[in-house]
């Protein structure tokens, strides 16, 4: 048995493969068919990762395979009767077929994956580069059989590969339902009654873009979309982790964002700004505050503060940025070479310690001994940096066992009169810059264990588009690493915030998988719309509100959710698109929806409610007295440690992790809590006697109308009316109030106002 043939092929791979778009008919494409085959079942063993290559072959690049290995190739182009390839995996003998039967038993390769190995080798076994590391193409929108379903180029994309399907798209959705569709999409809250009527009464041919523009200049947009944003920056009011502190400015990172969205900030500069906005010039100290308070992205993670080994604390929090920076704007797990070179993607350990340096070169926290302390900027203005100095030494006085009691009268006077009109201190989490130096590889991770000093850079097959940026001697590399990132020349950047955008709009990435855009993502369904979609960000000065209009205003994203069997069998995921998918709100959504519709909800913008001193430990029986606070849910605290029950039980998602794809399930604690919890009941009272008092005199069918009206935002149905009457009747006879708050929390349980048709 030839040893380095038995080794060579297909070690089973920990993730599951792609699902092959079937090819019967045309020519294979390398990374539609191919690559996900070979991603699937062969990368673990023969990928980048040179420590765990078996046999010598690597099978992730298409150099050596036609090679003569002592009388056999791997691949002979052309001839896959004569390629080792194919005889190893259809081999007779167990102990000669690839993949060796150990990891067939879990995962062998299926008869048509077979196949398209075969083709793809008749066909010429051509490589090509991971669809992610090539530059967005600048593709035509393809030609269309039902051109006059059609209302922007992005439609083309969609439509052709729903006729190339044999599918034909639905109707398009009622005006009433698109209305409350871009309220909760725009604003993550229902449109008032009045709102809906505006809408619906104007008759002018521009009715919907108007709406769209309109919706984009609330600052409620801001609100919503920035949420979306702090999901996938891992946002938190504390550390959690071992030492669960608070962080009491990094209320201002959340600030930033959402006030980021509502300007409408280039996304490019809103990239440089969360990397390395201390690094900007300024001419002003308002300038300076509003682009430093950005590098709080680097900071609201979670880090270990009371490890005892500061060398290994520094290097987890700068893994932690390397990986949060990866998936955010890259959709890249860079974090994976820290102890071996990638095993799926071009990333070598090489690589991740020469962004290691660029982040070593960035100081976090203050100090690194138990327990550590994040680094704080104080930029007030320099004459309330000196009063706020002058309490702190006061109140050190006053504080003294010695200091008798008519001193502490007067230094308590004076403390006071400083203290008139002066505003908070400037804080802000962040980061700043540390000697400057490159770093050594560092073997299986270990800082003890180094090897080659390589020197600060981006990962070298990252940046064969988007041109290595050259780094200073002075600075940290952190500004040119934020540049590469936002250069419009990257070929990650722009598809990744477009796919996340879409994922917000639809429920679905046109790249399934938002934060991983490597070998082990799932492909674009739609990848010419995608590149198309990447080019019109840039060419538009990077402007979100111009994405939204783009898509808010297609066909695409105006189809109603009515569909036939057929059509939901054939396509069960929406995949296609060729239909609105509807899908539950979010768990700020439920709430926030129900506090505005029983007129509840407080929208007072910014600042915090967590009153406490920075290291401080956060008070985790606080949480149930910040829920009680009827602001915005995004205003709520964040404790890393819990979480609302309320909204852990609406799949809130965990803050210690960058996440772009919120799950949605469908649990009992849901239903408890729209039946029991304070703030359904107390709403839903508030409304029924909101409703008792506009509608004094009418009779039970229109107050049931009146309610299906305000909560649903619709007209309500005879039967509704008749079920109104016959609960008024039954529930709690003589006490209206009772009877319809019940009936607003029945109203607010149900689907239709839980769901975005």
């Amino acid at each position: 048995m030839r040893s380095s043939i038995r080794l060579f092929l297909f070690c089973l791979a920990s993730q599951p493969a792609t699902v092959v778009v079937s090819c019967a008919a045309g020519t294979l494409d390398f990374n539609r068919d191919v690559q996900p085959i070979l991603a699937g079942h062969c990368m673990e063993c023969h990928g980048p990762d040179a420590a765990a290559r078996k046999g010598k072959l690597r099978l992730d690049q298409g150099d050596g395979l036609t090679d003569d290995r002592g009388g056999h190739r791997i691949v002979v182009a052309g001839k896959p009767e004569e390629s080792e390839l194919i005889s190893r995996i259809t081999h007779a003998d167990p102990e000669e077929r690839m993949p060796p039967a150990e990891f067939a038993k879990k995962k062998p390769l299926k008869p048509e994956q077979i196949e398209i190995l075969k083709r793809w080798i008749a066909e010429g076994a051509k490589y090509e580069k991971h669809w992610s590391l090539v530059p967005p193409a600048n593709p035509a929108p393809p030609a269309v059989a039902n051109s006059s379903w059609v209302e922007k180029p992005l439609d083309h994309f969609v439509l052709a590969a729903i006729e190339a399907a044999g599918q034909q798209p639905t109707s398009r959705a009622d005006r009433r339902t698109l209305a409350r569709r871009a309220w909760l999409d725009l604003h993550g809250l229902p449109p008032a009654a009045a709102e809906m009527q505006a809408f619906l009464l104007d008759n002018r041919p521009d009715a919907w873009p108007r709406l769209i523009d309109s919706l984009l200049a609330s600052p409620r947009y801001g609100e919503r979309w920035g949420r979306h944003w702090l999901d996938v920056a891992r946002y938190s009011d504390s550390n959690g982790m071992d030492e669960d502190i608070a962080h009491p400015a990094a209320w201002r990172f959340r600030d930033y964002v959402i006030g980021a969205f509502n300007d409408d900030k280039p996304y490019d500069q809103f990239i440089v700004e969360q990397l390395a906005g201390d690094l900007l010039p300024a001419e002003n100290p308002e300038r300076t505050r509003a682009q430093t308070v950005g590098v709080g992205f680097l900071s609201v993670g979670p880090k270990m503060l009371a490890c005892d080994d500061p060398e290994k604390m520094r290097r987890d929090i700068v893994d932690e940025q390397i990986d949060t920076t990866g998936r955010a704007f890259l959709g890249m797990t860079l974090g994976c070479a820290r102890c071996h070179d990638h095993k799926f993607d071009p990333v070598s350990t090489a690589d991740y310690y020469g962004l290691a340096g660029i982040f070593m070169s960035t100081k976090t926290l203050t100090k690194y001994s138990v327990v550590a302390q994040i680094y704080t900027y104080d930029l007030s203005d320099s004459e309330h940096k000196q009063r706020w100095a002058k309490i702190a030494e006061l109140e050190k006085q006053r504080d003294k066992k010695e200091t008798s009691a008519e001193d502490k009268s007067r230094l308590s006077a004076e403390i006071d009169v400083l203290r008139k009109d002066l505003p908070l201190p400037f804080d802000v989490i962040g980061v700043t810059e540390n000697p400057t130096e490159d770093t050594p590889v560092h073997v299986r991770g270990d800082y003890l264990t180094l090897g080659e000093t390589v020197p600060r850079r981006v990962p070298v097959a990252l940046s064969a588009t988007a041109s290595q940026p050259e780094m200073p001697k002075a600075q940290s590399g952190r500004l040119e690493l934020a540049r590469w990132i936002a250069s419009p020349e990257n070929p990650f950047t722009a598809r990744v915030i477009v796919n996340r955008v879409w994922r917000w709009h639809f429920g679905r990435g046109l790249v399934p998988t938002p934060d991983n855009f490597g070998t082990l993502g799932v492909r674009p369904t739609h990848p010419g719309l995608l590149d198309h979609l990447a080019r019109r960000l840039v060419e538009s000065g990077w402007s979100l509100k111009a994405l939204h209009r783009e898509i808010m205003v297609s066909a695409t994203y105006r189809q109603s959710a009515v569909a036939d069997r057929a059509a939901k069998e054939a396509d069960p995921e929406n995949a296609l698109f060729a239909r609105w998918q509807p899908r539950r709100v979010e768990s700020e959504v439920v709430r926030d929806a129900i506090l505005t519709k029983s007129g509840r909800l407080d929208l007072t913008m910014g600042g915090s409610m967590l009153k406490v001193r920075a290291n401080a430990y956060v008070d985790q029986g606080k949480l149930a007295e910040y829920e009680k606070v009827l602001r915005r849910t995004v205003y709520l605290p964040v404790l890393r440690s819990s979480g609302y029950d309320s909204q852990n039980a609406f799949d809130f998602p965990d803050p210690a992790l960058c996440e772009g794809d919120r799950r949605t399930s469908t649990v009992a604690p849901q239903a408890l809590f729209l039946m029991n919890s304070p703030l359904v009941h107390e709403s839903s009272k508030a409304l029924a006697d909101t409703m008792i008092e506009k509608t004094s005199g009418a009779s039970a069918r229109e107050r049931a109308a009146w309610l299906v009206r305000h909560i649903l935002d619709r007209e309500a149905t005879e039967t509704e009316r008749l079920r109104g009457e016959t609960f008024l009747s039954g529930y709690a006879p003589g006490d209206e109030a009772a009877t319809w708050s019940a009936f607003a929390r029945v109203l607010f349980a149900s689907n239709e106002f839980l769901y975005i048709e």
